[in-house]
């Protein structure tokens, strides 16, 4: 009897593991970095795929053996489809590791090894260091074999305020102060509105990261709006001349600053479809001799980027500054 319940008990227990589905993990190609880099991130990505508990990874010699069977089987992704179901995957893994810029790219998809259908897809640009590097790597593997789990969180303060209505993308999710944070977040950018009822309000974007709760800290003002009598009122035409200049040099400044953005997001947004498609067209052997170039041109694209979002970011502080300065909101116009 004792016997018999051990059994059952051995059985219970090594059920989850047998019931997981098998995925088999394809070796990166590596375009543009070199075959050290790729291994590492090959190694870096079996181990935070092999952690995750929704799936069983399958031996890499298996792999290996069912790949070596056609000549660069791994550069195919039929080739590849037809290995790991041969090697009783049910899923498998592939992707490339490319170089744009400073940044490695990262580019991972998940396939049906039935079907040879694309289940989902994993993309990463990472610079910086190791731990960064493993960071990336882990929550690429929890967005193919665990969407579910693929969430972050957002904890939200307004101080000095209660009863303020928060709004997350435009749907209302409660009052000041909530209780806990906002849980099960997709990652990304998200807008968060703050209303308290009044004339008082502020919005945000709000990046959200996976596994980590952001904090989002909301000022609305402890003084109340205040109306100026009529008597008070400047007369028309009564501005200062040598004060003339700043609310133009300000709007001047914002819009050329919002138009450097812009330009910004446009060439990132062009580079990085450029390295998706020719991810996507080497993954089937469908480069070609003139694709070498564009490499080069999706470089440029991202350091001009850059370039435009530093203008960016300096145009618009000098015309919000001026601006502010112009509104007297800082109190010290007078004294100039």
């Amino acid at each position: 009897m004792l016997a018999a319940l051990a059994l059952l008990l051995a059985g219970g227990a090594q059920t989850p593991r047998d019931a997981r589905p098998p995925v088999a993990l394809i070796p990166l190609r590596a375009l543009g970095v070199s075959a050290e880099v790729a291994n590492a991130l090959q190694t870096t990505l079996r181990n935070e795929l092999s952690a995750l508990p929704e799936a069983h990874i399958l031996p890499e010699k298996e792999i290996a053996e069912a790949l070596r069977k056609e000549p660069e089987c791994d550069a195919h992704l039929a080739c590849a489809v037809a290995a790991a179901a041969k090697a009783g995957a049910r899923q498998l893994v592939a992707g490339t590791a490319s170089r744009l810029g400073n940044a490695v790219v990262i580019d991972l998809k998940l396939v049906d090894a039935r079907s040879g259908l694309e289940l989902r897809r994993a993309t990463r640009a990472v610079t910086g260091s190791q731990d960064v590097l493993i960071d990336a790597l882990r929550a690429a593997a929890v967005e193919l074999l665990a969407p579910q789990r693929f969430v972050g969180s957002l904890r939200v303060e307004v101080p000095g305020v209660s009863g303020a209505m928060l709004f997350l993308d435009g749907r209302p999710v409660g009052q000041t102060p909530l209780p806990q944070p906002i849980e099960g977040l997709a990652p990304g950018q998200h807008t968060v509105r703050v209303a308290d009822g009044g004339m008082r309000e502020l919005s945000a974007f709000i990046d959200i990261q996976y596994g980590q709760t952001t904090d989002a800290r909301f000022d609305l003002g402890m003084a109340p709006l205040r109306t100026v009598p009529l008597p008070a009122l400047p007369a028309a035409g009564s501005s200062s001349p040598r004060k003339s200049w700043i609310r133009p040099a300000a709007y001047a400044g914002l819009g050329v600053g919002v138009a450097s953005a812009a330009l910004a997001i446009f060439l990132q947004v062009k580079a990085y479809s450029t390295a998706s498609d020719l991810n996507r067209r080497e993954a089937v052997n469908g480069l070609r001799a003139t694709d070498a170039g564009s490499y080069a041109e999706i470089d440029r694209q991202v350091k001009a980027a850059r370039g435009l979002y530093v203008a960016a970011a300096i145009l618009g502080a000098a015309g919000g500054g001026l601006l502010l300065w112009d509104m007297n909101a800082f109190g010290i116009q007078g004294k100039f």
